[in-house]
């Protein structure tokens, strides 16, 4: 289980650049969205690269960081 959760780290990684923090705390953020959990307050509020993964990860706002990765402007 471990060695797939590892592999979903890397394609974000890879793709978007991100640090593998930022790519952790996305996946969480998704499966704690899907579970239902609400997130904890630190995440909410922190500014490390896991909390800024978990909440674009449970917010959905994958497109947004993808377009800021990449240096394109989307409009709001």
């Amino acid at each position: 289980m471990k060695e797939l959760l590892k592999e979903k780290f890397k394609v974000p990684v890879e793709i978007y650049g991100w640090s593998p923090d930022h790519a952790i705390g996305f996946v969480d953020g998704v499966i704690s969205r899907v579970w239902g959990k609400k997130p904890s307050k630190h995440v909410l509020i922190g500014i490390d690269d896991y909390s800024l993964g978990f909440r674009a990860g449970y917010f959905e706002r994958r497109k947004v960081l993808a377009a800021r990765t990449a240096g394109i402007h989307l409009p709001n």
